[in-house]
């Protein structure tokens, strides 16, 4: 009897294990977020041209944009990580709020210039479209999207 007992605990054990892998596996994955300028690129209808220049356009402002995020990031664990100091070296903490700030108004500046020349390579009419698309955009980027 006692051998039984073993066997379905072992057994109750793996089960157990196996679905816990099986929701860790396929479970957690979010659907990829869409790329906003393929919405923008579909949506103004670009020629074949327009496509080739913006999506040169758009891999430097990704690389841009990745390189600042990254930098943030590495500012950001150096500023927590003063959380676990037994003293506060203010001066520090100031010194890497404004760095952070710095790389932040980089970021949003980068972005700005990169629609301004987005929109460059517009036609007219696409470039009026084009002002309701990044207007519509500002209005709803405060505002939280929900997740499935």
């Amino acid at each position: 009897m006692k051998k039984n007992t073993l066997l379905y605990i072992l057994i109750a054990f793996l089960v157990v294990m196996n679905g816990f892998f099986m929701v860790k596996i396929f479970g957690d994955k979010r659907p990829p977020r869409p790329n906003p300028g393929n919405f923008i690129a579909k949506e103004l209808q670009f020629s074949e041209t327009q496509m080739q220049e913006f999506e040169l356009l758009n891999d430097a402002h990704h690389e841009a944009m990745r390189v600042l995020s990254e930098d943030i990031k590495m500012l950001k664990d150096e500023l927590f990580a003063e959380i676990s100091k037994p003293t506060l070296d203010e001066e520090k903490v100031n010194n890497l709020t404004k760095r952070i700030g710095e790389k932040t108004r980089q970021k949003d500046l980068k972005t700005f210039y990169h629609f301004r020349e987005v929109q460059k390579i517009c036609t007219a009419e696409q470039s009026k479209q084009f002002n309701t698309i990044v207007q519509k955009a500002l209005k709803q980027h405060g505002k939280k999207r929900r997740r499935p």
